[in-house]
């Protein structure tokens, strides 16, 4: 099992990276986010790597980051959902919109992504909703900020709110907020957003 690879770009397109590493060209899937994150061909580069074996071929697919590489695999436990699909998931929404679009039960984030659509929006929900915890903490969101969001969505939606409302007066309340606000004060400012 290989974890990451290091070493040189040869090539670089959007969606394929070659690394060579001791003489050897490694061919990895990648998705836009980490193409854009990582640097151009003839500069060094480090991937963590998702091997896929099958009876036909060996497919590499490799991430800017652990996280992006986590929730990669976290997609590929849904069923019906293969390494193609969950890498163009990645490519057409950042970790965060992927979250965001889970807590919010918002399956219409997932037809802008092509190939993807509404159905699989649905079952991804269906099936993730409950493993959104082991989503990782993107760097710059705190953990206590998303157990506060988590949380201020739900009593929304107990008082009556569509989740997809919620999630997005809760998200302008946390954007805009000077200091750390409390669950109490984060639900009143985002009532008044509502």
């Amino acid at each position: 099992m290989i974890g990451y690879i290091k070493g040189k770009i040869v090539h670089k397109s959007p969606a394929r990276m070659i690394v060579e590493n001791n003489g050897i060209g490694y061919v990895l899937n990648v998705s836009l986010q980490t193409s854009e994150s990582v640097g151009e061909e003839g500069e060094d580069v480090k991937l963590f790597v998702h091997q896929q074996i099958t009876d036909e071929e060996i497919q590499l697919y490799g991430f800017s980051t652990e996280e992006e590489k986590k929730v990669f695999e976290l997609l590929l436990g849904v069923p019906g959902i293969g390494p193609r699909v969950a890498l163009r998931i990645l490519s057409g929404m950042s970790i965060n919109e992927l979250y965001n679009a889970i807590v919010a039960e918002d399956a219409e984030v997932f037809t802008k992504v092509p190939g993807v659509g509404r159905k699989t929006g649905e079952r991804l929900i269906v099936e993730l909703k409950q493993r959104v915890e082991k989503i990782p903490t993107i760097p710059g969101i705190k953990e206590k900020e998303r157990e506060i969001f988590v949380a201020a969505v739900e009593a929304l939606t107990v008082l009556g709110y569509k989740r997809k409302e919620a999630t997005a007066a809760i998200n302008k309340v946390m954007k805009e907020k000077k200091e750390d606000l409390n669950l109490e004060e984060i639900i009143k400012e985002a009532l008044k957003k509502i």
